[in-house]
């Protein structure tokens, strides 16, 4: 792999890792909250289990940015993702979409969808490509340039993308068709 191509992917996931475990220190009661919505542990063990993402986060986090651990980072950083991709699709499953996904505290209206265990699982592989082999040429000023304008890009891409796939809650549904059938 490029050493550009395993940067960016390195910085991208550490800075969402990163941001996700701010916006949860930010407001822990409703992060311990949205742990609990996710009925998936004994109730005694939400607490642990909301403190212990927060710090597995930004573990990882600090070690995407590391060389030397990058490659167990990145191992790491794709069980995290499959392991809320896989609370996300019990409660799917469960017919609980309405619940809060907590992906970056707990201020969501959205619930959660199908799109959002395939979006888990596509970052889990692009994790998991930081252990390949990397190509040994330089970085130069240029790429680490280029790099932090794609980190910066996608930064801005992925609310974007999540606003085009969110899916309306059913009530919105039922309130939009309504005010439909009163205007026309």
């Amino acid at each position: 792999m490029d050493p550009l191509l395993a940067l960016t992917l390195a910085l991208g996931l550490a800075a969402l890792l990163a941001a996700s475990a701010w916006h949860q220190l930010a407001r822990p009661r409703e992060w311990l909250s949205v742990v609990r919505n996710y009925q998936l542990l004994a109730p005694a063990l939400s607490a642990p289990a909301a403190a212990g993402v927060i710090v597995g986060e930004l573990i990882v986090a600090a070690g995407l940015m590391w060389p030397p651990v990058r490659t167990r980072a990145g191992v790491a950083c794709a069980a995290l993702l499959g392991l809320f991709a896989v609370a996300m699709w019990i409660n799917i499953r469960r017919g609980r979409t309405e619940i809060d996904c907590g992906c970056f505290g707990s201020r969501s209206t959205q619930g959660i969808a199908p799109w959002m265990v395939w979006r888990n699982l596509v970052l889990g592989a692009c994790s998991l490509a930081l252990a390949l082999p990397r190509g040994a040429r330089e970085l130069s000023a240029l790429d680490l340039v280029v790099c932090i304008g794609c980190v910066a890009t996608l930064g801005f891409l992925y609310p974007a993308v999540a606003v085009v796939l969110r899916t309306a809650p059913p009530a919105d549904l039922a309130r939009r068709g309504a005010a439909a059938r009163r205007g026309s």
